[in-house]
């Protein structure tokens, strides 16, 4: 069995021999959430505007499972044929200042293990967090994907931090809307997407308002389900749920995509909240998701959201 790094090379050769002289063929290091580096092979061509991403750690796994090096490196071409658009794409029209402006959403991170990105892209903190933005791009050949906003981006477009902040805003809440829902509507959800049947909850088949009413917790997400932990931010969805709950909230970070929320007479102890924070993360959450180890507490008179743990 061969190391990590010799399967880097011998696919990036293989790779190479199959996509022929025509296609220049490398490996960068790409940093993703959390300081997470993956591997990621670029296939291109003279003229090539963009190119998909090919991450190569999965396919290491691929080949310890007992895949061999030219079956590796004929599904990444598989891979790199299917995800290339068959015609010219102009990314400067996709990417336009009036494309951005009406596309560039907000994402959430954990401010501390993003130190170093954070650095070269405009974002807002947001206690132990920041707010980071990207702009959805959806095309008919490519499909649909997000570019992080670097300072550099924000020159070419001439955009102000408050400009952008503005547009993400309005944004996320028009594009990616909110969603608060119960844990037994999510947990129907997972059973359904999972193919398990559907979640019926403790009181019986098409109970969900009972189900709902004797459920104390709560999940926030957006229409998607995918980053919608950043509404933890957003004090106009938390008001709507204390003034249904008439209570005040502890939000619980489950990770980038979504938080747990708590009516506050449901625990008196946020220690106690934070120890299964903390437990979750470190057994159930992958590296690349992980949000935050603290709880919050949303503070209805206030209006204001704080780290209670």
């Amino acid at each position: 069995m061969i190391t990590y790094d010799e399967f880097l090379s011998l696919i990036e050769e293989q790779v190479s021999e199959l996509a022929g002289d025509e296609y220049s063929v490398r490996i960068i290091p790409v940093r993703r959430n959390n300081g997470v580096m993956l591997d990621s092979m670029l296939i291109t061509k003279p003229g090539d505007m963009i190119c998909p991403n090919i991450y190569l750690n999965a396919f290491y796994d691929c080949y310890q499972e007992g895949m061999s090096i030219p079956a590796v490196a004929e599904q990444i071409m598989i891979q790199y044929r299917s995800t290339m658009p068959g015609v010219w794409i102009d990314i400067e029209e996709l990417l336009s200042r009036d494309a951005v402006c009406g596309n560039v959403v907000y994402r959430v991170v954990n401010r501390s293990r993003n130190e170093d990105i954070l650095k070269d892209i405009p974002h807002r903190d947001f206690l132990d967090l920041s707010l980071v933005y990207y702009v959805i791009v959806r095309n008919d050949q490519i499909g649909e994907g997000a570019v992080l906003v670097h300072r550099e981006h924000q020159k070419l477009w001439k955009i102000s931090d408050d400009e952008l902040d503005l547009a993400a805003k309005e944004n996320t809440r028009r594009l990616l809307p909110p969603d608060v829902v119960s844990i037994a509507k999510m947990l129907g959800e997972l059973s359904e997407k999972m193919g398990t049947g559907t979640y019926t909850g403790s009181d019986g088949p098409g109970d969900e308002d009972s189900d709902e009413e004797n459920s104390p917790m709560y999940v926030l997400t957006n229409s998607c389900r995918q980053f919608g932990a950043c509404y933890l931010a957003d004090n106009s969805v938390l008001s709507k749920l204390a003034e249904k709950e008439d209570d005040d909230l502890y939000i619980l970070p489950s990770s980038v995509h979504e938080c747990m929320i708590v009516p506050y007479r449901y625990e008196d102890d946020p220690e106690d909240l934070g120890k299964m924070v903390r437990e979750i993360n470190r057994t159930q959450v992958d590296e690349e998701e992980f949000l935050s180890d603290c709880v919050y507490y949303y503070d209805r008179v206030l209006d204001r959201v704080e780290i209670a743990a």
